[in-house]
């Protein structure tokens, strides 16, 4: 941790120049409180440079009522159509996306999880 400098000895020192002191100690304080009062609300900083501090968002009332779907209401989800309108079909890569090898599609075998289908290449 740096250590605090000692006091300079102001006994030797005039009225005027205790003056032009305090002056110039007021205004290098004035900086220095500006520049920490800035946030990136009132200035070009980044909002990750505001600090920890949590701004308040909304002067919006809470309702009382709990997030998401209320209490009796009905939802529904998009179920899968029994007679698709269009069939496409995907053909198999012919390399690895990610290293760019070739896969041999004469051994690809495709099988399906609950989501999406899968490509195993033996």
């Amino acid at each position: 941790m740096a250590t605090k400098p000692s006091s300079p000895d102001l006994t030797g020192l005039s009225h005027e120049q205790k003056d032009i002191l305090i002056l110039t100690l007021l205004a290098r304080l004035e900086a220095l409180e500006s520049k920490v009062n800035k946030n990136s609300s009132n200035s070009s900083k980044p909002p990750s440079s505001d600090g920890l501090a949590k701004r308040t968002s909304s002067l919006r009332e809470s309702s009382g009522k709990p997030p998401g779907g209320q209490t009796g209401r009905k939802g529904t989800t998009l179920r899968q159509a029994l007679q698709p309108t269009e069939h496409i079909d995907h053909p198999l890569p012919g390399h690895c996306d990610r290293c760019h090898h070739d896969l041999p599609l004469q051994d690809a075998l495709v099988g399906e999880s609950k989501r999406f289908p899968v490509f195993h290449v033996g």
